[in-house]
């Protein structure tokens, strides 16, 4: 449930970044260590539901899932740490940037709506799954009806 909507909120990021980084950077995209790290995640999500729709065994599949979206996971601290770990055009923003103490590289505008908009998408993100996870369960229970009936 996670990942489903974790490929959605990806997608979104990517696509509106692109958006807004034509008239900033006069580009719709650059191999930028952060976008292509985000790629690549977004692209370990879409193969996550190739895998579990290419195994017809459920234990199999719930167990190589598992073990798939704990590896695929490793990713999205990978895709935050690239701006540090790689020149990137994108500025660190959170967290001391190099030489400096301060925790927080932004204005105090910046911090608001940024906090702001992280508990919002937050809040929805919690909402998806919840609603996914139940929508998981009344699956489950009409499959099982249709096993009682046949």
């Amino acid at each position: 449930a996670a990942v489903e909507i974790s490929v959605v909120f990806f997608f979104l990021t990517i696509v509106l970044g692109s958006i807004w980084a034509r008239p900033a950077w006069n580009t719709w995209w650059t191999w930028d260590p952060r976008l292509t790290t985000a790629a690549i995640t977004e692209l370990i999500y879409v193969a996550y539901f190739m895998l579990r729709s290419g195994v017809e065994d459920p234990d199999r599949r719930a167990r190589f899932g598992a073990v798939y979206t704990l590896l695929g996971g490793i990713s999205a601290p990978i895709t935050f740490m690239a701006i540090r770990l790689f020149r990137s055009i994108h500025p660190v923003v959170i967290g001391a940037a190099s030489g400096t103490q301060e925790k927080m590289n932004m204005s105090g505008d910046m911090k608001v709506a940024f906090f702001f908009a992280l508990f919002t998408f937050t809040v929805i993100f919690i909402d998806l799954f919840w609603n996914r996870i139940r929508l998981g369960q009344l699956e489950s229970q009409v499959e099982q009806l249709k096993l009682k009936v046949m």
